[in-house]
């Protein structure tokens, strides 16, 4: 009896012994779609594999709320070990950072992988998502740039083609205009313009060819070329023309949308599952690239988020790093985009093998890979008052698409707060 107690108390504390013998890294990220990927993504690493256990604190809100989090945690020294953030947002939110030495440089990860790897798994756009100042912070997990979904039932009501999306704005507008036309009850269009981020300012800009900042970051640029001022004229215009609301938010218009009460929704594919879901058989869901002025030189701003290591402990370091490996990895963004929608980061994840041959059968979903050659970055300003300069540029665009500010008089005024709050 002796003899089976003791072995049975050796066998717990071998098995104790392994437990602690795993590193456990704990990460950030947003609640939502986000928590819905990251889900499966933690459990499989964790199964493929008995060193590392990955865990994830209590999600945030949203990308300003994760951005929030994680400022005060660096001013208090309470960071978690990795964390997930906004490609806007992570300018600023890096500089903090490395002023106190609590992000790490990623380039030396990177290059001890060997040669040919970078090249196999990423392009340089992509990687130049996770670079501040020149230094290589973040992994890009998730990217999107803005897309067309539309109702092709409603499209056919209005007397509309839904095999020929519209190829211009004045185009995109007639249609609209046949949209509002089939009743009161009908919201011609949605885009992203005056809600939780700048994104929608910042397609604006950059489908004209136009840059927020100059290319070292420090200056603000885009009123060049009067791309501010032509970003405002079409802000208008998406009310007057495209019959666009202003006075409900994105909640209330998704629901009008997906009840198929509205003809077309302008945002990211990071919802395009859950958009399925919601929609189901009610009308015939489709999606297609987003309408640029300039077809030479115009990209979108990349949404989505970089995933950044914020521990100095080299063993966790090491931990996270295989972490970010994978989720960025080939099998990692196979999992993200069937999930969400969102545009792989990953080259290899194009392969028949991981989402070529989905991507084939599934047109809606593959949206974002016809936009690829588009993605282009979602800039940053200098500083770090990014939340801020939004929070009073917002006022600014919805005063200017409900007529009480003339496109001129708003684009200078977006001018001055970029300026002022950037020298913060």
């Amino acid at each position: 009896m002796l003899k089976k107690l003791t072995l049975a108390m050796l066998m717990v504390s071998v098995s104790v012994v392994a437990a602690e013998a795993k590193t456990v890294i704990t990460c950030l990220t947003n609640s939502g779609h986000l928590t819905r990927q990251h889900e499966p993504l933690m459990k499989e690493f964790n199964e493929m594999q008995d060193e590392i256990e990955v865990k994830y604190a209590a999600p945030a809100k949203d990308y300003a709320d994760s951005h929030l989090k994680m400022m005060r945690a660096s001013a208090t020294n309470t960071l978690p070990d990795c964390a997930f953030e906004a490609y806007n947002q992570l300018p600023a939110l890096a500089r903090a950072m490395a002023k106190r030495g609590q992000i790490v440089d990623l380039a030396p990860l990177i290059k001890a992988e060997g040669e040919g790897w970078k090249e196999l798994n990423y392009t340089d756009n992509m990687l130049n998502l996770g670079r501040v100042d020149g230094v290589q912070y973040g992994m890009p997990f998730n990217a999107s740039v803005i897309q067309w979904y539309y109702n092709a039932d409603l499209f056919r009501k209005a007397g509309l083609d839904p095999d020929n999306f519209p190829k211009d704005w004045d185009g995109l507008f007639a249609a609209t205009k046949k949209i509002s036309a089939l009743g009161d009850d009908i919201t011609p269009m949605f885009m992203w313009m005056i809600n939780g981020d700048d994104w929608g300012f910042q397609t604006l800009i950059e489908m004209q060819g136009g840059a927020m900042v100059s290319e070292d970051g420090q200056k603000v640029v885009f009123d060049e070329n009067d791309h501010a001022v032509k970003a405002m004229q079409m802000a208008r215009r998406l009310v007057t023309d495209g019959g666009a609301r202003t006075d409900q938010d994105r909640g209330t218009q998704f629901t009008a949308f997906t009840e198929g009460k509205m003809g077309i929704w302008g945002l990211s594919p990071a919802g395009a599952r859950d958009m399925q879901e919601r929609v189901g058989d009610a009308f015939e869901l489709r999606s297609t690239p987003f309408t640029v002025w300039n077809d030479e030189k115009g990209t979108l701003p990349t949404g989505g988020n970089a995933a950044i290591i914020t521990t100095q402990d080299p063993e966790k370091i090491a931990a996270v790093w295989e972490y970010l490996k994978f989720v960025t990895g080939p099998r990692g963004q196979q999992v993200a985009a069937q999930i969400t929608g969102y545009l792989p980061t990953n080259r290899q994840t194009l392969d028949d093998e991981y989402l070529g041959k989905f991507y084939a059968e599934n047109p809606y979903y593959a949206t974002p890979i016809k936009q690829y050659d588009r993605a282009g970055p979602w800039y940053g300003y200098p500083g770090t008052q990014n939340q801020k300069i939004w929070s009073e540029q917002r006022s600014v665009i919805k005063s200017v698409m409900e007529g009480s500010t003339s496109p001129e008089d708003g684009a200078a005024e977006l001018k001055d707060i970029a300026v002022k709050l950037s020298q913060k």
